[in-house]
């Protein structure tokens, strides 16, 4: 006896808006979730097969069969969380203080901004996501004509 084939019940009403939006869609995510609803609503493929055409693990596919179930298609195009963490940067009162350090000229370089950063404000960041805020920082003063 093989595994249990994998099948998303559908709606014919489902169907067409799967087939809609998977037609419409530009966003890739949510056309590789509702690709993967399509595969999975033929019935003919195990959750291995599925993982394979989708290049997803198991688990992430039940985890979109039991968004689908809860919800529909729309929710198993919900993400439950924005990707990444918010970085402490995107405070506009530190994002004003940064702009007018290197425009005065106070902060130049990005050991500099990191130094600035845990003295005034208490942040510890990476060396990289520190030379990208001080480079975005400093393109958009640029740009802005600062």
């Amino acid at each position: 006896m093989g595994r249990k084939r994998t099948k998303l019940d559908l709606t014919a009403d489902e169907r067409i808006q799967l087939d809609h939006l998977l037609k419409t869609t530009r966003d890739l995510r949510q056309r590789e979730r509702l690709a993967f609803a399509v595969k999975a609503a033929v019935g003919a493929h195990t959750l291995d097969d599925l993982a394979r055409f989708t290049g997803r693990s198991r688990s992430t596919l039940q985890n979109w069969i039991a968004k689908f179930q809860r919800g529909g298609i729309g929710g198993l195009l919900v993400r439950d969380t924005p990707p990444g963490k918010q970085s402490a940067l995107l405070k506009p009162e530190i994002q004003t203080e940064l702009r007018q350090g290197l425009k005065s000229g106070e902060l130049k370089t990005a050991q500099q901004v990191a130094d600035w950063l845990r003295q005034r404000h208490k942040l510890t960041l990476a060396r990289k996501s520190v030379y990208y805020w001080f480079g975005k920082i400093r393109s958009k003063s640029d740009s802005l004509g600062d």
